[in-house]
Parts: structure tokens; sequence; C-alpha cells
């Protein structure tokens, strides 16, 4: 019996993407690069190492001079965030106090990471938290062709990686990675403060991995 054909009625749907964070990835321009590397060079603050879980060698507390990043980096990428993100944005949690309370840096710091030294998942304190990597001592190629990682997935070559840790719908843990080399120099991500991430341990160079991190809070109108 041949079947009939069927006249084909086109179905109505619409799409529905449940609401998540995500975060901004940007390049700065050399002058901000710049002013980050002189206040590194100025001076080193007290040590910072007690407030983070990094197993890293040091980690030094850094001077926003006269809030110069806070205003010409920092602030307009929240603002953004504001914006692109919508209802999504971490704000939303402090809706009551955003009349009374105002965004600020709150904690702004420098790590300097030798080779086997790593960062365990964490996350930070705060409304948004950001990393600038201005100097990465070696390429993602190099460090995943290391011996011991001989027969390991491509997927699974971690060594140097910065990483963030999410959930998707389902609940399954979901990874997205960040294969660092010298390409990312001056590279700044900027999320939530909520967000879990991690640095992988690097090899095989005696160089320092230089990075930069800080955390927005809201503060007190006058504080």
């Amino acid at each position: 019996m041949t079947p009939q054909a069927i006249e084909q009625v086109p179905l109505s749907f619409q799409v529905v993407n449940p609401m998540n964070y995500g975060w901004f990835m940007s390049r700065l321009p050399q002058q901000h690069i710049d002013y980050l590397w002189r206040i590194i060079n100025k001076k080193k603050g007290e040590s910072h190492k007690e407030h983070l879980i990094g197993n890293i060698s040091s980690s030094y507390v850094l001077e926003d001079e006269n809030d110069y990043f806070f205003l010409n980096v920092l602030d307009p990428l929240a603002r953004q965030y504001h914006d692109k993100a919508g209802n999504q944005h971490p704000m939303r949690q402090y809706q009551r106090e955003l009349t009374n309370y105002r965004l600020g840096l709150d904690s702004f710091w420098v790590n300097f990471q030798k080779k086997n030294e790593f960062n365990p998942y964490h996350d930070h304190g705060g409304v948004y938290s950001f990393v600038i990597w201005l100097r990465i001592p070696y390429e993602h190629a190099e460090q995943n062709s290391l011996p011991f990682l001989d027969g390991v997935k491509e997927q699974d070559r971690k060594a140097g990686m910065f990483e963030f840790q999410y959930y998707d719908i389902f609940g399954r843990t979901t990874h997205h990675g960040y294969r660092l080399g010298k390409d990312v120099e001056g590279v700044m991500l900027f999320f939530p403060a909520m967000f879990k991430h991690t640095v992988y341990p690097f090899y095989n160079t005696d160089e320092t991995r230089v990075s930069v991190s800080g955390n927005l809070w809201l503060r007190p109108p006058n504080g």
C-alpha cells in the first residue's frame, strides 16, 4: 500500500533560553597595560597571599592611583555588563542597595606564579571580578606536548590553562578553558565574582607568570 502524501503544516515555536551568566573578554589598550606594569614595579605592597587560595610563590596588593583603572576600565565594563546581561546580571540581587550604595574596587592584586604552582577551583567575594594576563612564559602547544601527557586526550591536556567551571541545565559540570600563551598577554576576563575558576600548573620553564586580579564590591555612598 503506497503511503499517501500528507500536507506539511509549518509548526510555530519560540526558542526559550534559560537565564545564565556569561563573561567579557577584552584586550586592553597599551596605555592601560603600561599603567599596570608601572604600579607593579613602583613598589611592592603588602602580601595578599593570606587572602587567596592559590598555591603560588607570591601575591602583592596593588594601589589604583587616583582610581585610574576603576574609572577607565572597570566601571565602564560593569555598566556594559549590566546592559548586555539585562535581568540576568549579578547586580539584580542587590537591587535594594543600589540606591544607597555604589560600585567600587575593593581589592586589587598581582600574582607571581612559578612552574608547578597552581590555583585550585575557587570563587571570589563581591559582585564582579577580573583577571588580566600580563606575562605568560610558555605556549600552550609546548606545555601540552610534554612527555607525561602522552596518551591523554587532547581536550584533557590542561597544563598552564585558565578554566571556568559551571553547571548546565541538566546539572552536569561544564568547563570553558583558555589555552594560554604569548597571544593572550594584555587580555582581560571580566566576570561575576561567584564564577568558579582555576589556574592549572605549567612546567618546563623557570620564568614567572604574572597576572593581575581584583574584585568590585558595593560601597556606602561615602565609603
